[in-house]
């Protein structure tokens, strides 16, 4: 059975600990949240590129706002996935839906519901907290929403 694993506190080196519990020979996909909205590959959609993280290559996709559905992607032909930095996906819905929380709901219900679903061992990094008040809410939010469905938890 898939495993969902929660990294909850600052990590120094996400990448050396997910290559820790990701340690199986399987394939592994990454979902980065980093990139800014503006950048996003709008015409194509997701595009997915071989790339090496934690010293290993993995499938990536920049994902900024609707991670649940590139998680699903990932895991259709990946036994693991990794999310890095749930703190600056929190940051990206309030920046696309600024005046909409029930879009950036839905969107922590999808994060939820390919939880729950276990179609891969999930990686799940928190990152360091935001620093803005709304972010921060919405990333305590995010965070007990996301443990409740994680059997393991680490802070390194």
């Amino acid at each position: 059975m898939a495993r969902n694993v929660l990294l909850a506190h600052p990590v120094p080196d996400p990448a050396r600990v997910i290559a820790r519990i990701c340690g199986s020979p399987g394939e592994v996909g990454l979902v980065l949240t980093g990139i800014a909205l503006r950048q996003e590959k709008v015409s194509g959609g997701r595009i997915e590129e071989e790339r090496t993280y934690g010293g290993r290559p993995v499938s990536a996709l920049d994902e900024p706002v609707f991670i649940g559905s590139a998680i699903a992607q990932l895991a259709g032909h990946c036994d693991a996935v990794v999310v890095d930095r749930l703190a600056t996906w929190v940051e990206r819905l309030l920046e696309r839906f600024p005046d909409d929380p029930i879009e950036r709901d839905a969107e922590i219900a999808s994060l939820v519901s390919v939880l729950q679903a276990r179609m891969a061992d999930l990686v799940l990094v928190a990152g360091a907290p935001p620093e803005s008040a709304a972010a921060r809410a919405l990333f305590e939010r995010a965070l007990a929403a996301v443990a409740e469905n994680c059997e393991q938890r680490f802070a390194d």
